[in-house]
Parts: C-alpha cells; sequence; structure tokens
C-alpha cells in the first residue's frame, strides 16, 4: 500500500469504505460548516499593468535571430485569410496560407502550432502579442504547396481581447502572423480587422 493509501485509510477507519469512497477535490468543503470568508481589503494601490508594446515593435519570431531560423528560402508568399470583422468576445478563425510562387513543391513539416500571431491596434502597438509557453498538442503536420497553389498551413483565432484577456475597444486592428516551423520562418502576413 501507498502512504497516501494508508493515511486515506487511517483518515477514514477502515479500507471496505474506502474503495466504495468516490470524493473529489470539488466536494471537499473549503471552510468548516457554519464558518464564512473573511472580507479582504481592496490593495491599497492597484496592481501594475504591463505597458503594451511600442509602436512598430513586434512580439512575433523574426527570421535569422535566434530560436526563429532562416527565412523560408523557397520562393513564396503568405496571407491571412477570413472576416473582415470581428465581433467582440466572438472567437474568429483566419487561415494563414502559404502560396508557392517557384517552380519546385514546398514541404513543410512541422508542429500544430507554428503559425504565431498577434494583434496591433491603430497605433501600431500591439495589444495581443504572441502568446509565450502556450500549451499545444504534440502532433505532425505536413503542409505541401505544388508550384503556383496555394494552401492553408493552419488556423489563427483572436475574440477581441488583450493579452490579459480583457476585452479591446471597438476600433480598427490588425492581425500579424508568422509561420515559425520546420526549421524556418516567414515573412509576416497581415490582415486589417474590425472589432465591433
Amino acid at each position: 500500500m501507498t502512504p497516501r493509501l494508508l493515511l486515506a485509510a487511517l483518515v477514514l477507519g477502515t479500507l471496505s469504505p474506502l474503495a466504495a469512497a468516490q470524493t473529489t477535490i470539488f466536494s471537499i468543503p473549503a471552510l468548516p460548516p457554519g464558518a464564512s470568508v473573511p472580507a479582504v481589503p481592496a490593495p491599497a494601490t492597484p496592481a501594475p499593468v504591463p505597458a503594451p508594446a511600442a509602436p512598430g515593435a513586434s512580439t512575433l519570431p523574426t527570421p535569422g535571430v535566434v530560436n526563429a531560423g532562416p527565412l523560408l528560402a523557397a520562393p513564396h508568399t503568405v496571407a491571412l485569410r477570413g472576416p473582415a470583422t470581428v465581433r467582440a468576445g466572438e472567437a474568429t478563425l483566419w487561415s494563414f496560407v502559404l502560396t508557392n510562387t517557384g517552380t519546385e513543391p514546398v514541404e513543410l513539416q512541422h508542429g500544430a502550432c507554428d503559425v504565431r500571431f498577434e494583434v496591433l491596434n491603430a497605433a501600431g502597438t500591439v495589444v495581443r502579442p504572441d502568446p509565450q509557453n502556450a500549451i499545444c498538442t504534440l502532433q505532425l503536420v505536413l503542409t505541401e504547396a505544388a508550384p503556383g497553389e496555394t494552401t492553408e498551413v493552419q488556423k489563427v483565432r483572436w475574440d477581441g481581447r488583450d493579452g490579459e484577456g480583457r476585452p479591446l475597444p471597438a476600433g480598427t486592428y490588425t492581425l500579424r502572423a508568422v509561420f515559425r516551423g520546420a526549421g524556418v520562418t516567414t515573412a509576416p502576413a497581415s490582415l486589417s480587422v474590425t472589432l465591433r
């Protein structure tokens, strides 16, 4: 028996009720019966809010910089395709597409989260940075584009919120995305959208 199981048996009395017990952490009360949560005074000063990135600054990987890889050598263009209007709080999808403008096929073996994106306001300030340490599935994706073909690499999703999850005011925003995977990076693709 493990020490936790022995401790549980000791606390609960015997092993037989333990086998029938289906207690989860959600059914354990946080406070004893009759107790209430003490009032917590508001902080004297509000928590600092991180300053948005300066206009023109980007949080996206840049070709040739550490951990970004060189620019994809095959002749290509990239674009974001999707709706031009977003409703605040409603998740909307855009496709990051690659067009092979060369004479040889382009093949990319990459992860499921290798298209990175950020959102800029009308002043050019990043208001939704490219998230770092995002949870992503470990899945291999094969993207192929024959000469002259346009193919979707991945989709990006935005719901009109900033990097802290707060709703942004209505207005015009720019989605900017890059592909960074398979040891290479693309130039960014941009799309202007209206948040309502």
